[in-house]
């Protein structure tokens, strides 16, 4: 027999318990996010998404196939109208853009270590002249390899030119900061003829920053009889005149296709660029008139597009390989050329109206060049005002009849001085940041997209975590994907920076670079996911979801409006918990598959920094004909849902 005192207290438990159950099924939600498929679609159309190829990024030539900067020691001139940053190595141009610029008194960017060496040469060609004994001590070249992490076991592939008048040798290591060795030796041995020289250099040690060291030494020859006056001996003692030219280091398995490293040339196709676009803007601004190449040799295949006093910088990859690329890609070519004058910032303005003639008959090759002129021009970055409208309107009325076809980017919104354009204008925004989200978001939809189309080449993001609201990168970058998406009626193209750099944890670029090598960062893996699972129907988001919403969202659906992905991202340091809500004829939806990407710092945390390091994860779960669904968002995480 049961005691009744037992009996209460088993009555008691199963109270708490179904209390208990009936708590956690009713926990509450802090929002709701409403997939009502019965909406009608707002656009009809994927927003295209490119990349601009720059060769400045990460402090170096990127798209170049050589780690070391300035290997022939042509960036020699001082530019005319530039200033120089001497702490950074770099030149500053009028239009403010800063470039790695080794100066002509920094020996073009390579130390010099001993007596009787330096760079010689004219304005055109410049090499490494050493006047070299076998008596002498420590005679050589050291350049610090930008960006670049070695690790024991790797190799390295040098390539130099090099005359000697007398036996010498020039022997190369990788070395540390304080001139340790880092690999094995490599001996090289000129000759009076001179000619290319190769070899390998391998790693025994890990460095973070090496250098890549040359020591050049006077061989030793047989004793011979020296007489002085009255006095004679026997030496050995011997010198020697050594020429350097032309260094080329590559790490050992390097392959090239359409002028880039084939690493990155996959990483390229797996995004699926809608364009590729060469060079950066401002990159092309800085070019003001008697520094832009206007002959045609400068289009030819190994001859580099942007130079500088028609000195080579973006090396190996230039006008024929974009195309090349492109095509290669199914990708739109976008060329960046300077027009004629600097940006309207600059303070010194340097322009001459009697080129442009010759500034449209250089664009009018560019164009004859690509094969069934499938290519856009972009005339400079970031310009504006009635003389550039002027200058336009002179290359459209010479262009226009000859290439109907002809794809045009203005770098200047031209509603001012026209009615309507037939060609999109390149909207350059401010630094990104989640203050100034609505600002962007007003600055997109202010004109009327049928009167004045609009694309955005250069999304550039704020990198100043100390100031205003923090959102770690990732969550900062869907933020503004996810209202660019929002806004794909209002523009005709997108295009996010930057696209290479060696410091992941400033420049949060879409692919990093180390130690030769490209590699995808967590943006490169969103940007995938982001193109690859949309619709083309853009769906009508709810009117409560706006850019001040805890949990920012955007909308699409397949074809058949069978399938919906809702973009999603919580901008709060707070675990959210949320109900979608689905509703409409189409909303029997059997499973959501759902791409996660979360931050691995504790929610505790009191660095905002550490927020910036996230995983990505996937999961999928049946809906069972449910008509909503919770989810409930851990802090700035970052989400898609396939609803199917």
């Amino acid at each position: 027999m049961v005691h009744p005192s037992t009996r209460k207290i088993s009555a008691l438990l199963t109270l708490l318990t179904l209390l208990m159950v009936g708590c956690e099924s009713r926990q509450p939600f802090v929002g709701v996010i409403l997939i009502d498929t019965d909406l009608p679609t707002l656009y009809r159309g994927e927003l295209p998404i490119g990349v601009t190829l720059d060769p400045g990024s990460g402090g170096k030539d990127l798209l170049s196939n050589n780690l070391l900067l300035n290997g022939g020691w042509e960036l020699a001139s001082h530019l005319e109208g530039c200033g120089y940053d001497r702490a950074t190595g770099e030149v500053v141009t009028p239009n403010g853009s800063r470039l790695p610029y080794p100066l002509p008194e920094q020996h073009f960017g390579w130390e010099l270590i001993g007596q009787n060496i330096g760079i010689s040469g004219d304005k055109s060609q410049h090499y490494l002249l050493a006047h070299v004994s076998s008596t002498d001590s420590l005679v050589g070249i050291r350049q610090n390899l930008r960006g670049v992490e070695i690790s024991p076991g790797e190799s390295y592939r040098l390539t130099l030119t090099a005359q000697s008048t007398r036996p010498a040798t020039i022997i190369a290591t990788l070395v540390d900061a304080e001139m340790k060795q880092l690999s094995t030796p490599l001996t090289l041995t000129p000759t009076s003829e001179g000619g290319r020289l190769v070899g390998q250099l391998k790693v025994t040690q890990a460095d973070a920053a090496p250098s890549l060291f040359l020591e050049i030494k006077a061989t030793e020859g047989e004793p011979y009889l020296v007489q002085r006056d009255s006095i004679s001996y026997w030496t050995s003692q011997s010198s020697a005149t050594v020429t350097i030219d032309d260094l080329l280091l590559q790490k050992v398995g390097y392959k090239e296709q359409y002028g880039l490293d084939e690493n990155l040339y996959a990483l390229l196709s797996e995004l699926h660029p809608s364009f590729v676009r060469f060079p950066a803007g401002a990159t092309a601004n800085g070019l003001y008139p008697g520094n832009y190449p206007l002959y045609l040799d400068s289009i030819q295949l190994l001859a580099p597009l942007w130079t500088l006093n028609q000195n080579e910088y973006t090396h190996h990859f230039g006008y024929p390989q974009l195309l090349q690329l492109a095509h290669a890609l199914h990708s739109t070519p976008i060329i960046v050329t300077n027009f004629g004058f600097s940006d309207p910032s600059t303070i010194q303005r340097i322009e001459d109206i009697k080129l442009l003639p010759q500034r449209i008959d250089y664009i009018e090759q560019l164009l004859a060049k690509a094969p069934q002129h499938q290519v856009a021009i972009q005339p400079g970055y970031g310009l504006g005002g009635a003389e550039y409208d002027r200058r336009l309107t002179q290359l459209l009325d010479k262009l226009d009849t000859i290439y109907p076809n002809l794809q045009l980017i203005s770098a200047a919104d031209r509603s001012p001085y026209n009615e309507y354009s037939d060609y999109p204008f390149d909207l350059v925004l401010p630094l990104i940041s989640y203050n100034n989200l609505a600002h962007i978001d007003s600055l997109i939809t202010q004109r009327d997209q049928l009167l004045y189309p609009q694309m955005m080449s250069e999304a550039t993001f704020d990198t100043d975590y100390t100031k205003g609201y923090f959102l770690p990168p990732l969550a900062l970058r869907a933020a503004f994907m996810i209202l660019a998406e929002r806004r794909t009626p209002y523009l005709q193209a997108l295009g996010l920076t930057p696209l290479i750099a060696t410091d992941l944890e400033e420049q949060f670029p879409i692919i990093e670079a180390k130690s030769g090598t490209f590699h995808p960062t967590l943006f490169y893996q969103y940007l995938c996911d982001f193109t690859q699972l949309r619709g083309e129907n853009l769906c009508r988001w709810d009117s409560n979801n706006s850019l001040q919403s805890d949990v920012i969202t955007s909308l699409t659906a397949d074809k058949e409006k069978k399938t919906y992905y809702l973009k999603a991202v919580n901008v709060t340091r707070h675990p959210l918990h949320y109900q979608i809500k689905l509703k409409g004829k189409n909303s029997n939806f059997t499973s959501v598959e759902i791409l996660s990407y979360t931050s691995t710092e504790p929610t505790t945390s009191l660095t905002p920094a550490g927020f910036a390091h996230y995983e990505k994860s996937v999961t999928q779960e049946r809906l069972r004909l449910s008509s909503h669904f919770h989810y409930l968002f851990a802090p700035y995480e970052v989400v898609i849902f396939k609803f199917s």
